[in-house]
């Protein structure tokens, strides 16, 4: 992959729990760090669920490979067509044959 289509800028997500000062658990969203990935939607569809329309997009973030990424993860992307959204991992991250780069399968417009 060239280095010019990894043009979108997105922040890794992980979620973590913390203890507050009285002990009580605090669960929360943390930013990780910022990285260059290409982001492209694959697919999307509407469904009836439980009486509502919903609409969901597939889309596939190409990023150099990282260890922080995982199903639990979530990616917000800061430039591009879907900037300021907020996209969950769908399952395990894909590293290519050379281990160079990451591919991950996200959903937009659904939560997990």
């Amino acid at each position: 992959m060239q280095a010019g289509r990894l043009r979108h800028l997105i922040t890794i997500q992980n979620f973590t729990t913390t203890r507050d000062s009285s002990g009580q658990p605090v669960e929360e969203w943390v930013d990780g760090a910022d990285t260059r990935a290409e982001v492209k939607g694959i697919s999307g569809r509407e469904l009836v669920a439980a009486g509502a329309e919903t609409a969901e997009a597939t889309i596939r973030v190409w990023m150099r490979y990282r260890h922080d990424v995982s199903a639990a993860s979530r990616i917000k992307v800061m430039t591009g067509p879907f900037k300021g959204n907020t996209l969950n991992v769908v399952g395990p991250p894909i590293p290519d044959a050379k281990g160079v780069l990451l591919e991950v399968l996200c959903k937009l417009g659904v939560e997990k």
